[in-house]
């Protein structure tokens, strides 16, 4: 499997738009991996996970064809996962896709609502559906299989994330997330996962959480303690940091990566590849 991580950052980017704090500052002077873009990735160039304003700039950069993706999971509804506008130019005279070419969206109700003034002509021509998932009801596209489960977000965003196996590897991207829900926790175990690559929200990065909807390092650590201990991964488990916010102490990629090293974890930059 090949994952890879398009964009990185929270809805203001890293740097931040109007910022003059250190962490903007430095990342502007450093530049490479130190710039991050709103968070998306994407599993062997055909399955897509949200859809930020960035999603151009993301095919550009790392020269790939949207017209290879097939289906789309979106997170949630905040626009820095899901700027629905530019789905409108899927649309003829936007757009010339090959014959038979159709996109497949996924996602909550209020994900559903979001999409709504652009599914219309989408679906009239052909070209796109949405389909409303639940949490822990698994849905079947090409090889993979994928299972929504409930985060602690903003519940007015209608939150998921996902566990995705391709048949022989199993990643989690858990993302605009707190630690987990119980009710997570005990559908692995009732599973009897074991996951291949863990992406974490780490929004705070060493930051002390003053808030609940994301995580830092520390409830990161906390997540991994606990799955190596309930036996959801091992030591050939790829750990990774991801989704990260300007205001997080250490954010900027140096300063972070021998910090979240210590705790077992790699740390995301836009465009890396993880093979899996």
């Amino acid at each position: 499997m090949k994952f890879q991580f398009l964009g990185t950052a929270a809805a203001e980017g890293i740097p931040a738009l109007w910022c003059r704090c250190d962490a903007c500052r430095r990342s502007r002077e450093m530049g490479g991996r130190a710039i991050r873009t709103r968070s998306q990735a994407i599993i062997n160039d055909e399955l897509l996970i949200d859809f930020p304003a960035d999603t151009y700039k993301h095919f550009l950069d790392n020269r790939l064809d949207l017209t290879d993706v097939k289906w789309c999971f979106i997170t949630h509804s905040h626009s820095d996962h899901l700027y629905a506008t530019d789905f409108s130019c899927l649309n003829p005279g936007f757009s010339h896709v090959q014959d038979g070419y159709h996109l497949a969206l996924y996602g909550s109700d209020k994900v559903g609502e979001k999409l709504a003034p652009v599914m219309g002509s989408l679906a009239s021509n052909g070209l796109a559906s949405f389909t409303e998932i639940a949490p822990f009801v698994p849905v079947s596209v090409g090889c993979y299989t994928v299972t929504a489960l409930p985060a602690i977000h903003d519940v007015n965003a209608g939150p998921l994330f996902y566990m995705i196996s391709d048949g022989e590897k199993t990643v989690l991207y858990a993302h605009d997330t707190h630690y987990f829900h119980e009710d997570v926790w005990a559908y692995f175990k009732a599973q009897g996962v074991h996951f291949d690559m863990v992406s974490l929200d780490c929004t705070n990065a060493c930051l002390p959480l003053t808030y609940v909807g994301h995580m830092g390092l520390e409830e990161n650590a906390q997540v991994r303690a606990r799955m190596l201990k309930e036996g959801y991964a091992d030591e050939t488990t790829r750990f990774v940091c991801n989704h990260y916010s300007h205001n997080g102490i250490s954010v900027v990629y140096d300063d972070f990566v021998p910090v979240a090293g210590k705790e077992g974890f790699l740390v995301s930059y836009d465009g890396m590849i993880m093979r899996i």
